[in-house]
């Protein structure tokens, strides 16, 4: 028995709860703020239980309710009730030819972009997706040929150069010649990184473009766009630093540095020191954390085919572990991608930076989850190690020792500003962590942990 009142194989109160949280939202949110739109608002305040604002605007953005079309599509193959598939199927159905834009094939969401439901009017901005990585395989179900037409727009929006694969973060709605699809060709990595000032190369949203590829890949069997993904995976690799391992966020950078703007005395300098070298506390969070979880998930959907995906997160968190993670602190420290630890003590306020990117990483969830799931795939003892040291810096003790009492332990995670993850995010990476330690090692406590956990 668990410590409380739930035994490990109690699964009711865990779908029940789930059930309770999406009904509410799908009430709260429903749209009844202007002209029917059939889509949902973004969010709702607890207390006041009114929706949530842009300026003044109430929105909706399909992009950041992907995780309650998870929870819709999880709760109908659980329970088997047919309301929550009514329900998700007439949403999405409506939303992914509501949203579409005609000329381009993107759908009107992102970053920059959403719905104003008072109005039954765009807030149109530019198309960006930054590690959103949307539920694919269930738009698929219900629109096969929006969604394919979406991931192609999605390339083509954003590549400016085919040759390199250079890209920019923000794309544009508007008309492409479809009938080019994915028919240039490339020149390989050899000319990385790139001296280019405008484009912003971010793996945030290289692994949105990655991960869409590979989904057309496996859900409709379009090897062309995967491809693509694996020669954009390729550049990331391709800045790599010979010796430590290390890699940073994106393939092209600036000249003036705005980096090195930065940075006081020689390391200001230093030609070296630029956009594709420095690791902040947030490439650690993106690259090392979310993308890093993002490109498992996928080799583990993909089979061998997935291979390039282990190999590049596999050289990436152990890097991090030997370069990064300070085993006396529990922190994860900024770094350029040749070991040189950074601290904010390095940098001025100016340029792209600025001291408050190079305080340290806590121990977390999101980070934990790296590591459990990198074991779970490999097998590999070292990321099992590190996992259980990630856990232990949380202040979860030794999970060798038996199951962990999440009731009285009084702390779940770790808020960490300095990564953009809530404690919330994170008390969910910790809870699908445990489970993958407890796939890969088979020990029942790491289970009794999760459970106390949720």
């Amino acid at each position: 028995m668990l410590p409380g009142r739930f035994a490990v194989s109690d699964t009711t109160f865990f779908v029940d709860a789930v059930g309770t949280h999406a009904g509410t939202a799908l009430e709260r949110c429903r749209d009844r703020w202007g002209p029917a739109t059939g889509l949902l608002a973004d969010g709702y305040h607890l207390s006041s239980r009114d929706p949530m604002r842009w300026e003044s605007a109430i929105v909706s953005d399909l992009s950041c309710q992907q995780n309650l079309i998870r929870s819709l599509d999880g709760l109908a193959r659980l329970t088997g009730a047919e309301l929550w598939q009514q329900v998700a199927e007439e949403w999405i159905g409506n939303a992914l030819q509501k949203l579409r834009d005609d000329e381009s094939d993107l759908w009107y969401w992102g970053g920059h972009t959403a719905w104003d439901l008072g109005t039954d009017q765009i807030l149109r901005g530019n198309h960006e997706l930054k590690c959103v990585f949307p539920y694919y395989e269930y738009l698929h179900r219900i629109d096969p040929e929006s969604t394919s037409g979406f991931i192609d727009a999605f390339w083509h929006a954003h590549i400016w150069d085919w040759s390199t694969l250079l890209f920019n973060r923000h794309g544009e709605y508007e008309s492409w010649d479809r009938t080019t699809r994915f028919g240039k060709s490339f020149d390989g990595t050899d000319s990385l990184p790139l001296l280019e000032n405008t484009a912003l190369s971010f793996i945030n949203t290289g692994s949105d473009l990655i991960y869409s590829a590979t989904e057309a890949y496996r859900l409709a069997g379009d090897r062309a766009p995967f491809d693509w993904g694996l020669r954009l995976l390729s550049c990331y690799e391709a800045i790599r630093h010979p010796n430590t391992g290390l890699a940073g966020y994106q393939f092209n950078h600036r000249d003036p540095c705005r980096v090195r703007q930065s940075f006081l005395g020689q390391m200001g300098e230093r030609a070296d020191v630029n956009e594709t070298s420095v690791i902040t506390n947030n490439v650690i969070g993106a690259r090392y954390g979310r993308v890093a979880v993002c490109l498992l998930n996928q080799a583990m959907l993909l089979g061998d085919e997935g291979a390039p995906f282990v190999d590049l997160v596999c050289r990436d968190l152990d890097a991090l572990a030997r370069h990064s993670w300070q085993s006396n602190t529990g922190t994860f420290q900024p770094a350029l991608n040749d070991g040189t630890l950074l601290t904010p003590e390095h940098t001025e306020d100016v340029g792209y930076c600025q001291p408050v990117k190079l305080r340290p990483v806590k121990a977390n969830g999101l980070l934990l989850l790296s590591y459990a799931r990198a074991f779970r795939v490999t097998g590999n003892q070292a990321f099992g190690q590190m996992a259980h040291d990630v856990a232990r810096a949380m202040g979860w003790g030794d999970l060798d020792t038996g199951p962990v009492n999440f009731q009285t332990l009084g702390s779940i995670s770790t808020q960490t500003e300095d990564t953009r993850a809530h404690g919330g995010q994170n008390d969910a990476c910790a809870l699908e962590a445990l489970l993958d330690l407890h796939a890969a090692s088979g020990d029942e406590r790491l289970l009794t942990s999760a459970v106390s956990l949720g």
